[in-house]
């Protein structure tokens, strides 16, 4: 049904967005002057006025949430992706609303504006919940589903072929799987048979109803990749290239557009765009009010270094973070003042060069607290993978494989290996897995749960040095 009008289906989407969020534009105006018992000192506005805005208002934020990418008709789109573009959104706009605001002299109340975001976001998530529900409904009584042939039987087909009958939600109904040679009849790939030769792929195509042919050979078979498209061109199905990346390290591999041409991202950062600006905030939002509250710390903390052995209070020293750049970390001085006076050494448990007191700060993680500086001014993240020497750096990156991927993201306070118990002298090889996983599933929840752990952790870490 929708398979056939997939632009109608994603019109009406749009439209209905536009009467949702125009009806919680009008209905915040309702709530706020006459249902919710709040007091109106300059009197009830008109509601033309309310009207009016909210006829500019409608298209801007349609704007706003297409450029998020929300109108696009894509099955392999998960709720909770499109759900936290919808939020996203309605925080921009909600936004522009109150700068708007401003331009009129503050004629729209502040209220209404909290009103709207609300409304806003739980009619249009409430919507797109609804929505899937229903495809959901039709998609296991069998409609609605798009056919599908995979050109290709090796291991990367396999997968594809896997994750389509595993998400029976995305509605794809895998007909059958195309060679590149003649094999034994009867042979099937997890559980899908092998119903035709990339030679007879126009006939196998009109044969079998296949409305999708996704194209999942091994980059060794590009003559086969590039015969299976020349038969195609004879066909009436859409095509999908699968890149084969199965000898490549991917880290949030993804697809841009280079004027017209398809590039694939192999290695990209995940703090790109909001995700950036996100993150950012939080940091220095957290780094500046953590300054701010442990100040009488920092100070008897620096009072005591002072007492304890001679030296400065502070400890400077080179680091390797974002994009390779080296920055100044800052930490509490915990080792003698000569300490690396025959250049950079790897710490040790028990290190024969740390002070009294630096044993205590180290065991309770106190050393670190200075880099709440780094965090503020942008050199370094709440949540990362721990910065290294450049000299370290230098000499990991020629033996571990992948080393210089943790610098994708910035460098943190505290992180994934960490929170695990790989800290101080640990194998090296381990925390950068821990390091990849971070930066392959990073979130603003999993940075939470980060810190969550680490605040739980801080007293019992049996690996802290």
């Amino acid at each position: 049904m929708f398979a056939k009008h997939r632009q109608l289906f994603v019109t009406a989407v749009f439209f209905l967005d536009a009467l949702l969020l125009l009806g919680s534009w009008l209905a915040s105006y309702w709530l706020r002057f006459h249902v919710l018992p709040l007091d109106a000192p300059l009197g009830v506005p008109p509601l033309r006025t309310y009207v009016w805005f909210g006829m500019v208002l409608t298209p801007v934020a349609l704007l706003v949430l297409r450029s998020l990418h929300l109108y696009r008709s894509a099955r392999t789109a998960r709720l909770s992706q499109e759900l936290a573009a919808i939020l996203q959104g309605i925080v921009i706009v909600t936004a522009l609303a109150a700068l708007g605001s401003y331009f009129v002299r503050g004629e729209l109340a502040r209220s209404v504006l909290l009103l709207f975001a609300a409304l806003a976001a739980f009619v249009l998530c409430g919507a797109r919940i609804a929505i899937r529900l229903g495809l959901r409904a039709l998609r296991r009584q069998g409609r609605n589903l798009r056919h599908v042939l995979i050109v290709g039987t090796g291991p990367m087909a396999e997968q594809i072929v896997r994750k389509m009958t595993a998400n029976s939600d995305y509605g794809f109904e895998v007909k059958g799987l195309v060679g590149v040679e003649a094999g034994p009849p009867g042979r099937s790939v997890a559980g899908s048979p092998i119903v035709g030769v990339i030679s007879d792929l126009p006939e196998v195509v009109e044969r079998s109803g296949a409305e999708l042919v996704y194209l999942a050979l091994d980059r060794a078979e590009y003559a086969a990749e590039l015969e299976a498209l020349d038969r195609l061109s004879d066909s009436t199905a859409a095509v999908r290239l699968v890149p084969d990346l199965a000898r490549a390290f991917t880290l949030n591999a993804n697809v841009e557009d280079f004027d017209g041409t398809p590039v694939v991202l192999v290695t990209e950062s995940p703090d790109q765009g909001w995700n950036r600006v996100l993150k950012r905030a939080f940091d220095a939002a957290f780094a500046g009010v953590g300054l701010v509250l442990l100040s009488p710390l920092l100070l008897a903390l620096a009072i005591w270094i002072k007492l304890d052995s001679p030296g400065p209070i502070l400890f400077a020293q080179d680091r390797v973070g974002l994009s390779g750049r080296r920055f100044r970390m800052l930490k509490f001085r915990t080792m003698k003042a000569n300490a690396e006076v025959g250049g950079a050494q790897w710490t040790t448990r028990d290190d024969p060069r740390r002070t009294r007191l630096g044993t205590v700060l180290r065991r309770l993680s106190l050393d670190e607290l200075p880099q709440l500086w780094n965090v503020f001014v942008g050199d370094m993240s709440l949540v990362g993978p721990r910065p290294e020497q450049p000299l370290f750096v230098d000499r990991f990156r020629a033996s571990i494989p992948r080393y210089m991927l943790r610098h994708h993201v910035k460098a943190g306070i505290t992180g994934w290996a960490q929170v695990n118990g790989l800290r101080g002298d640990t194998p090296l090889e381990r925390r950068i897995e821990y390091d990849l996983y971070y930066i392959q599933h990073w979130s603003m929840a999993f940075d939470l749960k980060i810190l969550a752990l680490t605040v739980g952790r801080l007293f019992r870490d049996p690996t802290a040095i």
